[in-house]
């Protein structure tokens, strides 16, 4: 982990991308794919995505909840900084065509978030 204790990055290329440091400290964190922890019958409404341009691998550990059918499906933001994309060897382009493979035609920027949905 790179950067400050409030709001760090995994890589170097994205701390410096968005704190200019170059302090580096070793932290092991242990993931868990969301489709392991949220059971199927549970109702999702809104999940929102910041991890500083790792969201396209949290999406991926999301595939079973994001092909919800419609209705059912939550309404998904996440940020969309290609510049900590690219630091996380994944793009823009990559993710919203996974998106698109599990049904979320409708997305919109606002800012640097993109805000999802099925329509």
């Amino acid at each position: 982990v790179i950067g400050r204790l409030d709001n760090s990055a995994i890589s170097a290329t994205g701390a410096k991308l968005a704190f200019k440091s170059n302090e580096e400290v070793a932290v092991e964190v242990a993931t868990i794919p969301l489709d392991e922890v949220i059971p199927d019958a549970e109702r999702v409404v809104l999940i929102k995505i910041d991890v500083q341009g790792w969201e396209s691998h949290v999406l991926r550990g999301a595939s079973k909840l994001l092909s919800r059918r419609r209705g059912e499906a939550p309404y998904l933001i996440y940020e969309e900084d290609e510049r900590l994309l690219q630091a996380s060897n994944s793009s823009a382009q990559e993710m919203r065509a996974f998106l698109g493979s599990v049904g979320y035609n409708q997305c919109t920027r606002h800012g640097t978030d993109a805000h999802c949905t099925k329509e």
